[in-house]
């Protein structure tokens, strides 16, 4: 009588606990037999998939105790197997636990969009990948199927590089090199276990995803072992720790030798702790029916702090169709296999859709739940994202619920195109913006135009048709509101001037199309195309010279400054521009005697680009009145790029 178990895959086990039942007697005569999952060999040295070698027996006689504990030191372990030599009537057995180290993150790898490259002869001409027959063997959970080099050439190094799929908290890596896949004997000695060698020396590296200068991964090394005899055949489990962080990508270098099978790897674990560090989820492609307009993504999450769920999209109008092709156990074969099959041997065949080439990019990550749709609509199919972010292994995100709201679109295509497309910095540019739309059978109409920039808009004429219109403009935040007194039905092209002053690169002026007010209000993006013949620009976005000033403008309202109480020359104003600086970038502005000494700080703050005044009331920083003569005005921000610093001298009298 016997009970056998197949974890399903190779583990490292620290131990095996085996409780016996509270009722009743419990068993006294008993084997526990455990296996990492090798099998015996025929005599051509090829494994016997269904004969399981147990190579650790445990016996029990007479046993009294409930619970049994088997240490095993982080074997390899697969199968467990309990033999009774003498069944005791009402006994058994309640339950078998397994402490491992953790779950194997290798394990489901590719299936998570991840992979593994093997590079091997390294620096040979024979330098090559492996197939993904063989690297596969590395993370299939199977001690039998194991990657080793036959160096019976000139044989270079070994590189394997492991992408995750996704960002893990990692802490350790174990290498099992168990020969079990090798056959003990053979009729060619050289493809035999005692022939066989681990690794003289290795490297393992690991990356979060962050590019270097150069575009390449940025790698920082979480150990190596030094090359020793022993590592050849002393050693079978190897292992790496290391203190817990965020990793996507692993890479591993060791030398071959030559006469001899070398790095024989039958698993490749990696382990960490807590949830991921970043996962990104995908959703199948959404096929809405026909061309609608989508107006808004909603969702519900849970970000504990540290954590935070990014969301994005992408639309097209077109998709691609491959096709898969397996046999009939439902391997996947290539289709030139698939025809020489006999119809018996044929399985099925999968039609898998991608998006085509009119497809737009990912979208910006969405700031709020229930505003406006970012990519371009109207479309027909629809991809989400969803990247759930944790800062803290012990914390983790949830998305509950994500909601795509879409109605019949307000015009079938739209296209929109501003000139002049380039400006002087912080100078007002007087621009026409081009908008023209196409409608369709389905197409409802629009009574208001939203135009939106970080830029100021003063609006001038709005023409139609060679006429001027009559508009109700409201300036909100962003931009300007544009309510028009009839309905657009037909296809048609409005013409907008209006003036700006352009700070930074690439300034976007974005317009949307809209129905309805409040609650009830429907908006489509203005997609960005040629609108009007009279302008080549289709583009939307306006760029400043080249050029690596931050600082720009700058002007005072004096050269001397006469604080006397006389409404002349009391208070110096200062005004400048700040260009392309994108993001909050601290910009400190102070005065200073010639000596150096700080006498007044006018500005101290986080800044994006934009104008800025700043005035000085000869006062310094404890309100007394600073000693006539001459200061240093000093500005300096620190840009994306470079650090910029502009000094001007000013005379204090009075």
């Amino acid at each position: 009588m016997y009970v056998e178990i197949d974890l399903g895959r190779v583990v490292s086990a620290r131990r095996v606990v085996l409780r016996l039942r509270e009722e009743g007697p419990p068993l006294e005569l008993f084997q526990v037999l455990l296996s990492n999952g090798e099998r015996f060999f025929d005599s051509t040295g090829l494994p016997l998939p269904s004969i399981v070698r147990y190579s650790d027996r445990f016996r029990y006689s007479f046993n009294q105790q409930r619970e049994l504990v088997i240490e095993y030191g982080l074997k390899p372990l697969q199968f467990i197997r309990i033999e009774v030599d003498l069944p005791t009537e009402g006994a058994g057995i309640s339950s078998i636990e397994v402490e491992a180290v953790g779950d194997n993150i290798s394990l489901g790898m590719r299936e998570r969009g991840g992979q593994v490259d093997i590079l091997n002869e390294i620096g040979t001409r024979a330098e090559g990948y492996e197939s993904t027959g063989n690297s596969n063997a590395l993370i299939d959970g199977d001690i039998v199927s194991s990657w080793r080099y036959y160096g019976f050439s000139q044989p270079g190094d070994t590189e394997f590089t492991f992408d995750l799929g996704a960002l893990y908290w990692v802490d350790r890596v174990r290498i099992l090199g168990d020969l079990a896949g090798i056959a003990p004997s053979s009729v060619d000695w050289r493809w035999t276990r005692r022939n066989a060698i681990h690794f003289p020396w290795y490297i393992i590296w690991g990356s979060d995803g962050s590019l270097a200068p150069d575009g390449s991964l940025r790698w920082q090394v979480l150990g190596e072992l030094p090359e020793h005899p022993r590592n050849l055949r002393d050693i079978v489990h190897f292992e790496e720790q290391f203190s817990l962080r965020p990793l996507r990508y692993l890479r591993m270098r060791y030398p071959n030798r030559q006469c001899c099978i070398t790095g024989t790897t039958a698993e490749f674990q990696v382990f960490g702790e807590g949830y991921p560090a970043g996962t990104i989820m995908q959703s199948p492609i959404y096929d809405l029916g026909a061309v609608r307009n989508a107006t808004a993504l909603s969702w519900q999450v849970e970000t504990p702090e540290g954590t935070r769920v990014e969301i994005r999209s992408r639309t097209g109008n077109l998709l691609q169709e491959s096709y898969v092709f397996h046999d009939k156990n439902g391997k996947e074969v290539t289709e030139r296999r698939y025809d020489k099959l006999i119809p018996s041997f044929k399985g099925r065949i999968d039609t898998v859709r991608s998006p085509g080439d009119d497809w737009s990019i990912w979208s910006q990550a969405y700031e709020r739940s229930d505003r406006g749709f970012l990519s371009p609509t109207p479309r027909r199919f629809v991809q989400l994202q969803a990247y759930l972010v944790s800062e803290d292994p012990m914390q983790g995100a949830v998305l509950d619920e994500l909601v795509l709201s879409y109605a019949e679109p307000l015009a079938a295509a739209t296209r929109a195109e501003i000139y002049p497309i380039q400006a002087q910095p912080g100078q007002r540019t007087e621009f026409t913006y081009y908008l023209g739309w196409n409608m369709g059978a389905g197409s409802t109409g629009f009574d208001q135009l939203l135009m939106r920039s970080g830029a100021d808009i003063e609006l001038g004429e709005i023409r139609f048709a060679g006429q001027v219109l009559d508009a109700e403009v409201t300036r909100v935040d962003g931009g300007l509101d544009i309510a028009f007194t009839d309905p657009f039905v037909r296809s048609g092209l409005i013409e907008l001037d209006f003036a700006s002053t352009i700070y930074r690169q690439q300034m976007p002026f974005e317009a949307f199309l809209a129905s309805g007010r409040g609650e009830q209000q429907i908006r489509q993006r203005v997609d960005v195309g040629d609108a009007s013949d009279a302008v080549a620009s289709e583009a939307i976005a306006v760029s400043l010279p080249v050029g690596s000033a931050l600082i720009d403008g700058l002007a005072l309202s004096a050269a001397l400054v006469t604080p006397n109480g006389d409404g002349i020359g009391d208070l110096l104003q200062i005004e400048f521009a700040l260009l392309n600086i994108l993001q909050p970038r601290l910009l400190h502005v102070a005065l200073y005697d010639l000596s150096g000494r700080k006498v007044r700080v006018l500005h101290d703050q986080q800044q994006t680009a934009g104008p800025i005044t700043l005035s000085w009331d000869g006062q310094d920083e404890f309100g007394q009145m600073a000693a006539p003569g001459n200061y240093i005005l000093r500005m300096e921000v620190q840009g994306d790029a470079q650090t910029q610093k502009t000094t001007k001298i000013i005379a204090l009298a009075y």
